[in-house]
């Protein structure tokens, strides 16, 4: 049932509350081997504390400092606290949103790190930097500008700076979906909280456990979750941190919904109505209330949702909030149609949908279209229940693509920028070498006349020169087949990637004279995919999931062919480029490569871990259609559609799609948008190979 997810509403966290998390990191400490300005030190932490009470006096206690011991100094302040100051000026013009300004002095800041090598300062720049990165949403960025943040932090001495370096890294990862590396950099800043004892410790500790509890929910590890949250509820409530309390209900209350606990998440959303009230935030109050709603509606108990969305409905009137209303007006028609006002509350629901059509997300509306559904079955209209279910699934499809290749488009987009970078190192050698072999040329023109002892002295040291370039252009040339085997090779398994088909397609096309030479050859796309991979993760670990990845590259290595191409197409999936492969043969290969796959399971540290794949086969060309009409990419399309019908309708199989049984112009849309909607209208012929039996 739809209803508003105490993670989402816990991402819109105000900017003052953003800058208080980011700037209590920065909290002083003593350090022997680090000069610092002890008064400035003092006067920035109480910047800090007046932060958190009184914005408006914390700015004006800030821009005080700034011109006192910056623009207008009357002593010489060391650099370490210099940079301090500096960092939080730049931080507080960026959240006022005076960008110039606030770019101006990060731009000082750049500089001072070209001047010094010490780790402390060091990383307090750089983690600005990417906090400016991070803050102007460009994640790219500022994720490949983290391997040198992690570098240099882990030689950092000073508490506050490991602190203030980890936890910015931690909350990057965490955005970035590396949970793994999010939750090794906010175990970090744990380690450095446990180096300080002064007033931000317990607070320090309080947002890291918190940020931890939220990766802990994201992997969906709820028990570990539920704990911490557990933990940070009795803390706020020993330290009297009540403004703290309605955010860590939230996520308990959604930990123990996912768990499927609904009596004690109905207990936990009670006792949330009640913090939030205490502190005056009506708008958490409201997504409690739904959020008790929805609850009471999982567990049948209609009455009392009515009673309590019908309050939550009078606080969205009064807060103005049209999107809780009309999903508070969904829910209640859901109550009406599931005690028999079928006609009634189906076009409530209705009208609602056709809200939420227009002003909520992709994924919003169509977790929405689920509840329609059973609305519909309730009511007895099945029809109407099976089109909102092929609708869901069409959106459901359209969604999972246009994710699939938002985050290919990014991650080609992080490897030509990181690309890019290495190239201009190799380039910035390459001059260095050749104004060396320039400088060296000049000095034996200047050596020519010299006496003969004096030549012979200069041509030995010349031979040691030329001996020098020589091994320097060697090196030269082994990093750039380095660079050049890696930009077409997946790190983990040694398989191409998907530069590596795009180059070999590029070069099919560029040899043969004219596309309707390449219909005559029987080549052949297999896409594969690991079943319930995730669960494989889940339950074994990501180095099992790894091995996984590797062992299962080896298996088909071994089974396909030298002029075929084996590419990591994606996290867990596989895609075979099959050279000259006839129709009569691929029933067998695809069987083949199901049992390669299925007939052993994979060995990791003593766990045995079952696996198998669905996939999806096409040829290329398809069905004698010019590629010029039906390209390779779009015949991968279709091969990616075969993929998700093996998904859909059991794993452990493949779904080939053969040839067609009537004219492409005909089946053009459907094999564009619904493989499904054209096996269902007999346009296209199709095989199914079966996996192995699997153990139960």
């Amino acid at each position: 049932m739809s209803q508003f997810s105490a993670i989402r509403n816990l991402q819109c966290t105000p900017w003052l509350t953003v800058l208080l998390m980011v700037l209590c990191i920065c909290t002083s400490a003593a350090n022997a081997q680090q000069q610092v300005s002890t008064t400035l030190e003092q006067e920035l932490d109480r910047y800090l504390v007046e932060l958190r009470e009184n914005a408006t006096a914390a700015e004006a206690m800030l821009a005080a400092l700034y011109q006192r011991y910056y623009l207008e100094p009357t002593e010489n302040i060391p650099l370490a606290s210099k940079v301090r100051l500096m960092s939080y000026q730049a931080a507080d013009l960026l959240y006022q949103q005076q960008q110039a300004s606030a770019d101006a002095l990060l731009t000082e800041l750049l500089a001072i790190a070209d001047d010094t090598d010490n780790p402390d300062i060091l990383s307090e720049i750089y983690a600005t930097e990417i906090e400016f990165l991070f803050y102007q949403r460009q994640l790219s960025a500022a994720v490949l500008k983290a391997d040198r943040l992690q570098l240099i932090a882990e030689n950092a001495s000073v508490p506050r700076v490991r602190y203030f370096a980890h936890n910015l890294l931690g909350r990057l990862f965490k955005a970035d979906s590396q949970y793994d590396e999010a939750l090794r950099h906010f175990t970090k800043a744990l380690d450095a909280v446990i180096a300080t004892d002064d007033q931000f410790t317990l607070r320090r500790r309080a947002y890291l456990n918190y940020s931890i509890a939220q990766v802990y929910s994201d992997l969906k590890k709820w028990p570990e979750a539920r704990a911490l949250t557990e933990d940070l509820i009795a803390a706020a409530k020993k330290y009297n941190y009540n403004n703290f309390l309605p955010e860590l209900y939230l996520m308990l209350g959604f930990i123990l919904a996912e768990q499927k606990d609904l009596d004690a998440a109905v207990t936990v959303n009670q006792q949330g109505i009640v913090a939030a009230r205490s502190v005056n935030q009506p708008g958490v109050e409201l997504t409690f209330q739904n959020n008790l709603g929805s609850i009471y509606i999982q567990q049948g108990n209609y009455a009392a949702a009515k009673q309590v969305l019908q309050l939550a409905a009078e606080q969205a009137k009064l807060l103005e909030d049209e999107f809780s209303s009309q999903l508070i007006a969904f829910n209640l028609a859901y109550i009406a149609v599931m005690e028999g006002q079928h006609d009634n509350g189906l076009a409530r629901m209705l009208a609602a949908l056709e809200y939420f059509k227009n002003n909520d997300t992709k994924a919003g509306y169509e977790s929405t279209l689920e509840s329609v559904a059973k609305a519909y079955g309730a009511a007895g209209k099945y029809q109407l229940q099976a089109q909102t279910l092929q609708q869901q699934l069409e959106l459901r499809a359209e969604i999972l693509t246009s994710e699939r290749e938002k985050s290919v488009a990014e991650l080609q987009n992080r490897y030509d920028t990181k690309a890019k970078s290495q190239l201009i190192t190799i380039l910035e050698q390459e001059n260095d070498l050749k104004a060396q072999l320039l400088a060296n040329q000049k000095l034996q023109q200047q050596l020519t006349g010299l006496f003969a002892l004096v030549l012979i002295f200069a041509a030995i040291l010349l031979y040691q020169l030329y001996r020098k370039v020589r091994q320097s252009n060697r090196r030269l040339r082994e990093a750039n087949k380095q660079l050049e085997y890696q930009s077409l090779r997946d790190p983990l398994t040694g398989l191409f990637n998907r530069r590596a088909l795009q180059d070999h397609m590029q070069r099919r096309s560029k040899f043969s004279r004219r596309l309707s030479d390449i219909s005559t050859q029987a080549n052949g796309f297999l896409l594969l995919d690991i079943d319930f991979f995730k669960k494989i993760n889940d339950n074994f670990g990501h180095a099992a999931g790894d091995e996984v990845l590797k062992q299962i590259s080896g298996r088909l290595t071994k089974v396909c062919r030298e002029e075929d191409l084996l590419i990591r197409w994606g996290g867990e999936e596989f895609l075979l480029y099959l050279d000259n492969i006839e129709p009569e043969q691929v029933a067998g290969f695809c069987k083949r490569i199901l049992d390669v796959i299925a007939s052993e399971p994979v060995l990791s540290d003593d766990k045995i871990i079952p696996v198998s794949a669905s996939g999806g086969f096409i040829h290329l060309p398809f069905a004698g259609i010019n590629e010029t009409e039906l390209n390779w990419e779009r015949t991968l399309q279709i091969a990616d559609m075969a993929l998700y019908l093996s998904k859909v309708h059991g794993r452990n199989q493949v779904y080939a799609i053969t040839g067609l049984r009537c004219d492409y112009t005909t089946a053009r849309q459907a094999l564009t948008n619904d493989l499904q909607g054209a096996i269902q209208q007999n346009m296209v012929d199709y095989i199914t190979v079966k996996g192995p039996a699997l153990p139960k």
